[in-house]
């Protein structure tokens, strides 16, 4: 199946002369387990390795100091042997999905110089589970694809990696694994593509056109560009706007997948779609508005999982995409600090500060997708510095606790790093408006929990028997060196999936 122009497949058993590459995950030892050379055949069966490939894998890990640890990796390219790049993944009892792309991916980038690196074969360990065997192909997959990945506006092409292949543990439906891996590694490049696309060549119509592109999909899509109306019927989402009706007015996009036969489970996936975010008259400081061109990768997200989902096409799954998109810019009817504005819910809130403007947007798109009866709402944004403080990456909290863990477990299978944190009672009365003409703050009273304070604002756009599921991934958006991650997509796309199943 291809993905990127990469195909993926399984075989159980292959010839050695169909890969220029071989790629060999190891595990490290166990304290008080066997030594460290025998450590290296556990799971990853280097000998069954040596055997296909010709090669002493074992004595050439042993010159190396090669022990399996967690980042390390040796290479072999002597002349008129196969190509053997071998990556370690540290203790098997200590193994995370995220872990495995992220050593992978490492080894690719230091040892492997190829422009034109042709066929990969990946041996895979032999004693995986079906769900151990998706989780390990998705994570492998990733860093592959990931290495090849560059944005559309890139000067020079990346690796042209042709095929992979997984070697070893049988596929219980290897077709389908391939399609569905296939499927979320596409997204996933689509979403980091939406989000590297420079600043100035971004608008609010650019998540327009890609919504508009799902239509050949199969999918129901409404564009509302009618500005009397959001500011009628979204007022809050109106308030961060009012910044940018004459150069890029907001945009309201409202995506729809329907399964061929009866509904199962309706789903509502809303994406913070901020296109440029200059923190209005509060400005940001200069370097923290670098990289705002990518506060609307929660849309860029929701989008792309739409596109796979309607490719996949999984039975029993109604999914609903709902993105507000408008940058946060400043002009002389921008949005002012000490403003009271309404809300879809009927709330109305004081504007302490212009830069918390991320859920001004999303306690309004909370309102209107609950009103298509969702089953739970997942909330994907890039919100808060202080989640990004707290736990890193990618910040879970919810309404429901059994929703938390359901969405917990498939971004640990999915290899998204994801850490839950509480919202409680203190945290919404701390966004208690202290002026008698509103009802909330879009800031909190208090110095800390500002993660949770933000996402007790946005659940305050619903009802309280409706679950919300709130991911605040500003920690985890881009790399250290600017270009986007692509964080939250396969989390969402293995939740979603899970669902149908």
């Amino acid at each position: 199946m291809p993905v990127r122009n990469l195909s993926l497949s399984f075989d159980a058993n292959p010839p050695a002369a169909n890969a220029d590459l071989w790629l060999l995950p190891c595990y490290s030892a166990v304290p008080g387990g066997p030594d460290e050379t025998s450590a290296l055949l556990q799971n990853t069966d280097l000998e069954r390795a040596a055997a296909l490939i010709g090669l002493d894998l074992v004595g050439f890990a042993a010159a190396e100091g090669f022990q399996g640890e967690h980042g390390k990796s040796f290479y072999i390219n002597a002349p008129g042997a196969k190509r053997v790049l071998a990556f370690g993944l540290g203790r098997r009892d200590r193994q995370k999905t995220h872990r495995i792309e992220r050593s992978l991916s490492k080894a690719l980038t230091s040892r492997l110089s190829a422009k034109r690196p042709g066929t990969l074969a990946l041996l895979l360990p032999t004693d995986l589970s079906p769900a151990e065997l998706n989780s390990f192909a998705l994570a492998t997959a990733g860093a592959v694809v990931h290495h090849t990945y560059r944005s559309r506006e890139a000067r020079e092409p990346g690796p042209e990696i042709e095929r992979l292949i997984f070697v070893g543990a049988p596929a219980p439906d290897a077709v389908g694994l391939a399609r569905e891996i296939s499927a979320i590694l596409t997204a996933r490049g689509r979403a980091m593509d939406l989000v590297n696309t420079p600043a100035n060549l971004k608008r609010t119509d650019t998540l327009v056109a890609e919504a508009e592109e799902l239509r050949g999909l199969g999918v129901e899509v409404n564009i509302t560009t009618d500005a009397r109306w959001i500011e009628e019927h979204m007022p809050c989402f109106f308030a961060v706007a009012r910044g940018s009706l004459a150069s890029d007015p907001p945009k309201w996009i409202h995506a729809v997948y329907r399964p061929a036969g009866a509904v199962k489970h309706r789903v509502a996936v809303v994406g913070k779609s901020v296109i440029f975010d200059t923190g209005g008259y509060q400005l940001k400081p200069d370097t923290y508005m670098n990289t705002m061109k990518a506060d609307m990768t929660g849309g860029a997200t929701a989008l792309a999982a739409l596109r796979a989902i309607a490719e996949l096409k999984p039975a029993g799954l109604e999914l609903h995409v709902f993105c507000a998109a408008t940058p946060n810019k400043v002009d002389s009817d921008a949005m002012l600090p000490d403003s009271i504005v309404n809300t879809s819910c009927g709330k109305k809130v004081e504007i302490r500060h212009t830069d918390a403007e991320g859920r001004l947007t999303l306690i309004d798109a909370v309102t209107q997708a609950e009103r298509v009866a969702p089953e739970v709402i997942l909330t994907i944004a890039t919100l808060t510095g202080s989640a990004a403080r707290a736990v890193g990456p990618m910040a879970l909290m919810s309404t429901s606790d059994e929703w938390r863990a359901r969405f917990a477990d498939a971004a640990a299978r999915a290899g998204d790093p994801c850490f839950p944190l509480d919202v409680t009672e203190e945290d919404y009365e701390d966004i208690a408006s202290k002026l008698d003409g509103a009802d909330i703050s879009n800031v909190q009273q208090g110095k800390n929990r500002g993660a949770q304070t933000a996402a007790a604002f946005v659940f305050s756009g619903a009802k309280d028997a409706q679950p919300i599921v709130h991911l605040d991934i500003a920690g985890g958006d881009m790399t250290e060196d600017e270009k986007a991650t692509g964080i939250a997509l396969k989390s969402t796309l293995r939740f979603l999936l899970d669902l149908a199943r």
